[in-house]
């Protein structure tokens, strides 16, 4: 009995111990509003439409390759010899131009910073001492997860000594069996200098395998799509193996494509293993000499892998960018990883979508787009309420992959170096990969919403003959930038710039002080229901005193009363007069063309007709809407327009 009672007791705490316990989740941190639910794909989507079919992928890549600004390759169609004397030239000039930046402030390796001499061992390293004016290029294939580099050499270039995970000497990651064009070599023969589809830069010779001609290159990636093992998960080994140490323990990150091998028998022998539950592929390998060859291998059943491209869909992108979670950032592809530029190529590489190297080179990609640069906070939430999920978001020097909004909030998915701690004055540096909703703040205290400029939908190709219906800016948004960018309006305290609030004679005097640049002003206050310590009291004495503004009375001013329109357009009329403007547009307006012309009020009608002549103030469905209320959003276009004035 006693034996039985310690038995069971032994298999309880075995049972305890290995049963996966729901609450666990709660020791991972998250950031606020993110719960462990939302690692999930099937909360961000359960959609399985197809959203490009392999057809219109391949006519979108093509435009993209060609098109004007996107920094990429059409590297099928490459020059198939190079002057490498030119190229020696270039590359010189480049290097000296990339060590001229990088001078002063970074450190090659050590904890003292760099100086030129340290960059000019570096920079002879990438002439070719045999080059020639007709050289022919070489194809080559990766054989190994590798990077391509500013130098042609291994020695790290970091910011501060102290951070070795940050090396600016790395710029885009290389899949296996990812495709290269090699125009030149180092002069210690251990770098290639070669392009992929969307980057140039140095690649570790040993991690290159080239094919002996162009027609090998090519059918070594340029594989059927039905013949094509994707990786979609976030890292892939093959099996540890001392039979085939050349197959042995290789790294398969999303994004990569394999040929797949035809299985004849089942019981032909690949890497001393029969293939049961593995899929068979043709893998690249590098032989001594340097050359191409391929080779069988094994990838295990299990493994994130599906044959044949996934479906583009919502919920397929929604599953590839979540297997990601939690990785290391690594900038240009160090540390096996990727950055935020890098990890949104991986997950639309995944389907066949090819997208261009950085945020930059993204925006000009021929897919639907929204500029959102100095957009108000309202115009925002318009485009990010009409965004699908999978749509690129930039701001300067980050993107992030769109995953849909949850309880008026939008959240995100990125690779991210750095954020401010929330509730915090400082930064923290996250360098992973996180989920996050645009709330968050970046260093200088702007939201993630207030910070985007531009958004993209990498499957809404500009095809012919198609279009999509994406919020472009609204018709306020000119206005409502250039009073805030001039600091002549501003938004309110929680960052909204309320479009439809109405404009009082407070904020009508405080607009007109904004524009003649806040004087000094020492005019008394002679009026009983504005503040001495109200934020718009000088601005009320001082408008006064100028005469662009009156009071109802000699003790009341009304500074909360709303501004209509037709007296906006009376106080632009005086501040107009006070800087000695030409407001002669007025003296042939005939307002009587508008339905509402009699509501007028006739001291008025001088103004009016200034403003409409000169083209500040225009009507809407035949009506000048006078006695209405002038809200924000028309004062911002108003304003505008009357700063545009030639004086």
């Amino acid at each position: 009995m006693r034996k039985t009672k310690v038995m069971a007791a032994l298999l309880a705490a075995v049972m305890t111990i290995s049963i996966p316990i729901q609450a666990g989740a709660a020791r991972i941190p998250y950031l606020p509003d993110v719960t462990a639910a939302m690692s999930k794909a099937s909360y961000w989507s359960t959609d399985d439409q197809v959203l490009m079919d392999w057809e219109d992928i391949q006519n979108l890549n093509g435009l993209t390759i060609g098109a004007e600004g996107t920094g990429m390759y059409d590297l099928k169609n490459q020059a198939e010899t190079v002057d490498g004397v030119r190229i020696n030239e270039m590359v010189k000039s480049s290097s000296q131009a990339d060590a001229a930046y990088y001078l002063g402030w970074t450190y090659l390796g050590t904890d003292t910073k760099a100086v030129q001499k340290d960059f000019d061992a570096m920079i002879r390293n990438t002439q070719n001492p045999r080059a020639t004016t007709n050289q022919a290029v070489l194809y080559g294939v990766a054989v190994h997860r590798t990077e391509l580099r500013t130098f042609p050499s291994d020695t790290p270039i970091w910011d501060d000594p102290k951070d070795p995970d940050f090396n600016y000497q790395y710029l885009v990651g290389l899949r296996v069996n990812e495709p290269i064009v090699i125009t030149s070599v180092s002069a210690d023969g251990k770098y290639y200098l070669a392009k992929n589809v969307c980057c140039s830069g140095w690649v570790p010779v040993e991690d290159v395998a080239v094919c002996r001609d162009k027609e090998e290159w090519v059918s070594a990636w340029d594989l059927d799509p039905v013949n094509a093992l994707v990786v979609y998960g976030d890292k892939v080994y093959t099996e540890k193996s001392n039979y085939s140490p050349i197959t042995s323990q290789l790294l398969l990150t999303m994004g990569t494509t394999l040929e797949m091998a035809p299985v004849e028998d089942p019981n032909e022998l690949v890497d001393n293993r029969a293939p049961y539950q593995n899929h068979v592929v043709w893998m690249p390998i590098r032989n001594e000499d340097g050359s191409y060859a391929k080779k069988k291998t094994l990838i295990s059943e299990h493994a994130k892998v599906c044959e044949g491209y996934p479906a583009l869909t919502q919920e397929n992108i929604a599953a590839v960018a979540l297997e990601a979670l939690g990785n290391v950032y690594g900038w240009g592809g160090s540390l096996l990883s990727e950055d935020c530029s890098a990890y949104v190529r991986n997950i639309y590489k995944c389907f066949g979508l090819e997208l261009a190297r950085n945020t930059t080179w993204q925006q000009a990609m021929p897919v639907a787009k929204v500029d959102m640069a100095d957009m108000c906070l309202e115009e925002r939430e318009q485009v990010m309420d009409a965004l699908p999920l999978g749509s690129v978001l930039y701001f300067s020097g980050h993107e992030m992959l769109y995953l849909g909004q949850e309880n008026e909030e939008y959240y995100v998915v990125s690779a991210v170096s750095k954020i401010k701690i929330p509730g915090q004055s400082g930064t923290q540096r996250i360098r992973s990969i996180i989920l996050n909703t645009l709330d968050i703040q970046r260093a200088n205290g702007l939201t993630w919403l207030e910070a985007l400029t531009a958004a993209n939908v990498p499957y809404w190709g500009l095809l012919e003959g198609v279009e999509y219906d994406l919020p472009q800016p609204a018709w306020y948004h000119d206005g409502v930038a250039y009073c805030t960018k001039n600091k002549i309006m501003q938004p309110y305290e929680d960052g909204y710039f309320h479009l439809e609030g109405k404009i009082t004679r407070a904020m009508a005097a405080q607009i007109l002080y904004n524009l003649e640049g806040a004087p000094e002003h020492e005019g008394e206050n002679p009026f009983s229901d504005v503040a001495e310590d109200a934020w718009y009291r000088d601005a009320v004495t001082w408008a006064v005193d100028a005469g662009v503004m009156t009071g109802y009375s000699e003790t009341d001013f009304g500074p909360g009363d709303n501004l209509t329109r037709e007296q906006m357009a009376a106080v632009l009329y005086r501040y107009g007069e006070h800087q000695g403007m030409d407001l002669s547009a007025g003296e042939s307006t005939d307002l009587s063309g508008f339905r509402d012309a009699d509501q007028v009020s006739p001291w008025a009608e001088e103004p009016m007709a200034w403003a409409v002549g000169a083209g500040i103030l225009e009507g809407s469905k035949g009506g000048l809407m006078p006695q209405g209320d002038a809200t924000r959003a028309q004062c911002a276009v108003i304003l505008m327009r009357y700063c545009q004035l030639e004086t």
